[in-house]
């Protein structure tokens, strides 16, 4: 039997890349799931290694992730004797889907004007272009 899961989801928020003593990438990848109109399911998926300092340094709030993984238990006791059922969703594989799209504001802030320094010849490439016989290698 495979115990296997596959969402899309959108990232919830900021994302948060943590270590642990062994110097093991974690990240707690909060997605957003669309089941339809007006009904979404929210799910935090853990991921780990190269997978988790990649999504960490390429990802944001708003992107669009397909997820493949893992269910597991994370079955517990607490100190006052009270049992604790919950899970635990690992991924295996993560496929970054779609960026999310920047406001118009910030990209008309990356339009930049170039010094007339930088201009080349080649500025004025639709002007005219004489060739005579001459010029042709054959």
């Amino acid at each position: 039997m495979n115990n296997n899961f596959i969402v899309i989801g959108r990232i919830t928020r900021d994302l948060e890349l943590r270590y642990t003593k062994d110097h093991k990438a974690v990240l707690e990848l909060p997605l957003a799931i669309s089941n339809g109109k007006d009904d979404t399911t929210f799910l935090n998926v853990s991921v780990f290694g190269t997978i988790a300092e990649t999504i960490n340094k390429f990802c944001k709030k708003g992107d669009l992730l397909g997820v493949k993984g893992i269910i597991k238990n994370n079955n517990y006791e607490d100190k006052n004797g009270n049992k604790h059922y919950e899970y635990r969703f690992l991924a295996e594989r993560v496929s970054f889907l779609q960026m999310k799209k920047e406001d118009k504001k910030e990209e008309e802030k990356k339009e930049v004007e170039i010094p007339n320094s930088y201009k080349t010849e080649y500025d004025n490439i639709n002007s005219d272009i004489k060739i005579d016989d001459s010029m042709l290698p054959f």
